[in-house]
């Protein structure tokens, strides 16, 4: 997209803000992982692996955490309810959602801590990639409608999810 989108315009804040926010009524206290916020005053968990992606970031998350409720900061349409949810699910590492098509949402998913171990193996064996990782895991499906789940990788579709 060229430019950070966790301090695109969401309604008047940056879209970081209004993420780390719903996540704080769900868990608080919940945590910007990675990412250079200070100026907003998000409480911050440095990655602990940067620039090793989101696998790194999950990772990061659940060694501060016995569970890490995962939202990418460009996927706003996430509902409320459809995280809360997440939270409300039993069973597995991790908890997420799949869409009718077989599509998966690993960037807006519960993860355990019986998932961390796990996925820190195959991040030392060199898996980046969070979809590659979630095979080594007891995965909880959950399908979904695919509607809530759209990111915003351009900016025609960060201009279209502010029109919903």
């Amino acid at each position: 997209m060229g430019e950070d989108k966790g301090r695109l315009n969401w309604y008047g804040q940056p879209l970081v803000r209004h993420q780390w926010q719903r996540l704080e009524q769900l868990v608080p206290p919940a945590a910007v992982i990675g990412g250079d916020y200070g100026e907003l005053g998000l409480p911050a968990i440095a990655d602990a692996y940067p620039g090793e992606g989101p696998l790194g970031a999950i990772l990061t998350a659940l060694a501060h955490s016995p569970a890490a409720l995962i939202l990418a900061v460009d996927m706003p349409l996430v509902s409320d309810e459809t995280l809360a949810e997440l939270l409300r699910r039993p069973g597995g590492d991790a908890i997420v959602p799949r869409h009718p098509d077989g599509k998966i949402q690993p960037l807006a998913a519960l993860y355990r801590a019986t998932a961390q171990p796990k996925l820190a193996a195959v991040f030392a064996q060199g898996t980046r990639r969070v979809v590659d990782a979630l095979g080594h895991l007891d995965i909880r499906w959950w399908d979904t409608d695919p509607a809530e789940f759209c990111s915003m990788n351009t900016p025609a579709e960060y201009a279209e999810a502010l029109e919903t």
